[in-house]
């Protein structure tokens, strides 16, 4: 069988709605390896057999049930699948056109697997089914006799994406699934089901007869000339051809029928349901004539070929190549193994990581073992496939907890709880390092640098130079943090918390709240402290000759103010800093230290903050270890 498009399709059907065939009068019976029917009589409830060897003789099939003629293997389910309910897995964006274009979320159901890489394509399972999109440059198959490959021959192709929709249905019966449909409640599996798409049990073209209920037969094929085919019930036949549910039709979206309406019985939460099954060539329907009978309206829904193809034989092989770069998505923890209860590391977006090679399925989760690299060390975790992108996000900085670029750095934070926080800027290797990133403290004399930012800005807008008084307030402010300096300019010269204010809208930071009255109690996160330095650094505030000028102040703070950032940075490297430090109202101290430091082709952006101290040499100690540490690290 060639790959089906959906641009064509010469199914010739036939509608009778004279005839009174019940399709739920079909069982199976094994017999001396012979399949026996048992047709109901409507007039007296009783039941007539009939074997196929009545319809056996040269019969021709054209919905393909031929190719199960005679097949006898026999598949026991061997893997675990199983779903979590308090799990979400996102269609992946390789199929989120196709699935919105094709109404995918009343035709597949929800995703049950991420989308992950084999060799033939990228694969996604959902409830009731799998999309795939081929490799453009596939290899060969890595075992042969691969049925994968069968299925991507026969599965339904988009044109405009590409993406197949694979017909698991005719994996799950060629394998002969033992597994029972519906649920294990069910009294009949794939391998019955397998018994009845026997060619021989196609029926001629029914003659008038008396009518009670309206069926639809539609041929699938020829026995000595004359057209055979099957009976679809006209609940099926109404839900078939609903434009929501067979987008592109139903002759390509189901395909010919494969059998009757075949009854079976459905335990489930303590009661008997009775169900019909209809096959058709690329997906199933059932039919509840319980809950139907209850409400009056058909309940009707689609086999689970998606999750019974996984339960039956597992997720084919992850094609995952050792060193291939991967990226996070989203905020997610690095294990120790696959879905451990304790994390090592945590990532959040855009962080670069490497596949080792080594997948592992827990439930319904393929993990990642992946490693990660920083100037001083390599470390090796596992990650949830969820939290992956195979996609690079081009010159976006990768984002990650302290503990992956040092776990005792990270202990030695996470035992000083909330009275401490940072962030680091790898810019060399534009990597983001956060502890508490987004935790607000008092700024003390660390606002003198958004002050002198604010002040620059506005001599700039005036197009002028700042006078030699006001080049006197700006020098003193910064080298020697003198802040009858930062009142003059904060109150006199840029209006206050409402000059500094709007500049920092104007410049797109967030996260300082500059005080009205007394501007050394405003309050600030350290990433907004770091992505202030970085806009200095980068320079896209300010013009080139205010740039520089506000790096050299910075670059020239005197000795005794320039612990942490300054007194750690390695020898020889060229740092630009400002500190702050104060008693709060409580009488505790705040603490904090920030700074740019340069060597050689080395930079990086490093803001710490502390408060709740019993004193200002505390404050101090921890300032010290914080910035020595991180300056060991990358450096």
């Amino acid at each position: 069988m060639q790959e089906t498009s959906r641009a064509s399709n010469t199914t010739v059907v036939q509608v009778n709605r004279s005839f009174l065939f019940i399709s739920s009068i079909f069982f199976l019976i094994l017999v001396l390896g012979c399949v026996e029917l048992l047709v109901a009589d409507t007039n007296t409830g009783s039941f007539h057999s009939l074997t196929s060897t009545a319809f056996s003789e040269n019969t021709i099939a054209l919905n393909g049930s031929g190719r199960w003629v005679n097949d006898r293997q026999i598949t026991t389910p061997g893997f675990n699948f199983s779903l979590q309910g308090n799990s979400s897995i996102n269609v992946s964006p390789v199929f989120a056109q196709y699935y919105s274009e094709y109404q995918c979320s009343n035709t597949l159901g929800p995703a049950i697997t991420v989308a992950f890489p084999i060799h033939q394509g990228w694969l996604q399972f959902f409830a009731d089914g799998a999309l795939l999109l081929p490799n453009p440059q596939q290899q060969p198959a890595i075992t042969k006799n691969d049925p994968f490959e069968d299925l991507i021959k026969t599965g339904v192709r988009d044109g405009a994406t590409g993406v197949l929709r694979l017909p698991l249905l005719q994996g799950l019966l060629t394998a002969g699934s033992r597994l029972p449909i519906a649920g294990p409640g069910s009294s009949i599996s794939y391998l019955d089901l397998r018994k009845m798409t026997n060619p021989a049990l196609m029926i001629p073209t029914p003659k008038d007869h008396p009518v009670s209920h309206a069926t639809i037969f539609i041929k699938t094929g020829t026995r000595k000339g004359a057209d055979v085919g099957h009976l679809v019930p006209e609940a099926f036949w109404n839900y078939l051809n609903r434009p929501d549910i067979s987008p592109e039709g139903w002759k390509v979206d189901f395909g010919l029928p494969l059998t009757e309406a075949i009854p079976f019985t459905l335990a489930q939460n303590g009661s008997i349901h009775q169900m019909q099954v209809q096959l058709f060539s690329r997906d199933g329907l059932l039919l509840d004539q319980t809950a139907q009978a209850a409400s009056g309206q058909p309940t009707i829904t689609r086999l689970s070929t998606g999750l019974d193809y996984l339960r039956t034989f597992g997720p084919p092989t992850v094609a995952a190549s050792p060193q291939q770069p991967v990226w996070t998505e989203v905020s997610t923890a690095l294990m120790k193994t696959p879905a451990a209860n304790s994390a090592i590391a945590h990532v959040d977006q855009n962080f670069p990581l490497t596949l080792l090679g080594d997948t592992s399925w827990i439930s319904e989760m393929l993990w990642y073992h992946v490693a990660w690299t920083t100037p001083k060390q390599t470390a090796q975790g596992w990650i949830a496939g969820s939290s992956l992108t195979f996609t690079s996000p081009g010159n976006a900085p990768g984002w990650a907890n302290v503990d992956t670029l040092s776990p005792d750095l990270a202990a030695y934070l996470e035992n000083l709880g909330n009275d401490v926080d940072t962030v680091v800027f790898d810019v060399t290797r534009q990597r983001y390092y956060t502890y508490n990133a987004n935790t607000q403290m008092i700024t003390g004399s660390s606002m003198k640098v958004a002050i002198m930012l604010t002040f620059l800005n506005m001599t700039e807008q005036q197009g002028r130079q700042p006078t030699d008084d006001e080049m006197n307030l700006l020098t003193t402010m910064i080298e020697n943090s003198n802040n009858d300096s930062a009142s003059a300019l904060y109150y006199g010269e840029i209006g206050g918390a409402a000059g500094v204010s709007s500049y920092l809208r104007q410049i797109g930071i967030s996260g300082l709240n500059p005080n009205p009255g007394a501007w050394g109690f405003s309050l600030i996160t350290p990433l907004a402290m770091v992505n202030i330095l970085t806009k200095l650094y980068e320079g896209t505030i300010l013009t080139d000759q205010d740039r520089k000028l506000a790096l050299s102040l910075m670059e020239q703070i005197e000795p005794d103010q320039r612990f942490g950032v300054g007194d750690t940075a390695p020898d020889g490297a060229t740092v630009a800093m400002k500190n702050g430090w104060l008693p709060g109202p409580d009488g505790y101290w705040a603490t904090n230290s920030s700074g740019i430091v340069t060597i050689g082709k080395e930079t990086y952006i490093i803001s710490v903050y502390t408060q709740e101290l019993n004193s200002f040499g505390a404050g101090q100690d921890i300032l010290r270890h914080v910035c020595g540490t991180v300056a060991s690290l990358l450096t």
